[in-house]
């Protein structure tokens, strides 16, 4: 292809087009899986996407892992398989329990919380009820993982909007934070002032967890500039702090750090190392 056209797409477009490369070019019908199956599903991944591309081989087929592709020798029912744009691919369900199988708990439960995620303010169903995960999973039991699958699945939440909500969510489990509340909608004299990632009500404390996206995603900006949404952040962030005894805001090198999130958590008062949920 163009070198024009490689250097001007992102990191998931780049995987993609390895994955459709692949898939043009297997002598018998492959079915994409694991991460390649991730992003063509458009699911969240926290850090890098691959370089080779996942493919399910049935335990009969055998063959061997190469060239920039990797073979998975398991065992994949019809019903699993779905097409999209011409690729076959394993299903939202199958591929949210093949990833929470895998010792990459930060994507696994940003994906999670992707599929399960429904907003009460919107007629937009969940990619996926838990129900359907958990069957999925009692489906293909027992298999390498299945364990830390079903613990990433019923860790998941409906309510988490964004995957450093969720990488957070995670960390603070990790950590021994109390569970806090999501998206707890806030009000003051002015009327609504917004719903916060986290809360602690025993604790009087918010949080927040800022990615990127809130200011240089133009769908989210809804207009604004991205001066204009720091200055808005700035207002909501005082009306917040004055309906509650402490606020928290953090970024992704926090999120991503427990001993970080540990250290500013436990700074604004909240206890760590409580027993793990």
């Amino acid at each position: 292809m163009p070198g024009e056209f490689w250097d001007a797409s992102d990191p998931r477009e780049r995987y993609l087009l390895r994955i459709r490369a692949v898939a043009q070019t297997r002598r018998v019908s492959a079915v994409l899986s694991h991460w390649s199956a991730a992003a063509v599903h458009n699911l969240p991944v926290v850090g890098s996407w691959p370089t080779r591309v996942h493919l399910i081989v049935g335990k009969a087929s055998g063959g061997r892992s190469r060239n920039g592709v990797v073979k998975h020798n398991v065992r994949l029912d019809d019903r699993d398989v779905v097409t999209i744009d011409g690729m076959r691919v394993t299903s939202l369900a199958r591929t949210i329990v093949d990833i929470t199988s895998l010792n990459h708990p930060l994507s696994a439960v940003a994906m999670v919380d992707r599929v399960l995620h429904a907003d009460p303010r919107s007629p937009t169903p969940a990619m996926l009820a838990r129900e359907q995960l958990l069957l999925m999973w009692e489906s293909m039991t027992p298999f390498r993982g299945h364990a830390r699958s079903l613990d990433l699945i019923e860790f998941g939440e409906t309510a988490a909007e964004t995957p450093i909500e969720s990488v957070s969510r995670y960390q603070m489990r990790v950590i021994g934070c109390p569970r806090p509340l999501l998206q707890t909608a806030f009000f003051d004299r002015q009327g609504f002032i917004g719903r916060p990632d986290f809360e602690w009500p025993v604790f009087g404390h918010i949080g927040e967890s800022d990615g990127d996206r809130k200011y240089l995603d133009p769908a989210y900006r809804g207009g604004r500039t991205a001066d204009q949404v720091v200055r808005d952040e700035k207002v909501r962030e005082d009306r917040l702090r004055a309906v509650s005894r402490g606020f928290s805001r953090w970024r992704w090198a926090v999120a991503l750090n427990p001993g970080a999130l540990r250290q500013l958590l436990a700074d604004a008062g909240l206890p760590m190392g409580q027993p793990r949920e």
